[in-house]
């Protein structure tokens, strides 16, 4: 196996039921870093192509209809699923928090704010809930 300067993309599974947000958002990753972003608008859509296609990360909303973003991850990890798990969301009072580290994630990032910011704050999460570090 030879080296190859060429990385794979990371895989990031991308879960909001704001479609326009989401196409935003993943033009706005794909720009940050060397990622390979699928879309889904709810977490029946997402359980769906994680069946498909085994994503590195999942980056989910928490206010969404049907089964929420806190349901989704609390399924997740009582299947043993470890995926790193990245809240995004509007909602960023201590409590919600608090909620989606206690059921598991890796990551919180709040949705609002200076779009540079969020972004680079995101890729960050995603990138250090991948490798570690």
């Amino acid at each position: 196996m030879h080296a190859s300067n060429k990385q794979e993309p990371i895989k990031v599974l991308f879960v909001d039921d704001d479609k326009e947000f989401l196409k935003n958002a993943k033009q706005c990753l794909k720009r940050r870093g060397n990622f390979d972003v699928e879309l889904a608008s709810s977490v029946d859509e997402a359980m769906e192509k994680m069946r498909k296609k085994k994503p590195d990360a999942i980056i989910c909303d928490i206010q969404m209809p049907l089964t929420d973003g806190f349901e989704f991850l609390k399924m997740l990890r009582e299947n043993d699923n470890d995926i790193p798990f990245i809240v995004f969301t509007v909602t960023e009072d201590k409590e919600t928090v608090l909620k989606a580290f206690n059921l598991g994630a890796n990551g919180f990032v709040g949705k609002f704010g200076d779009p540079e910011v969020v972004f680079s704050t995101l890729q960050r999460c995603i990138e250090k809930s991948i490798k570690g570090y």
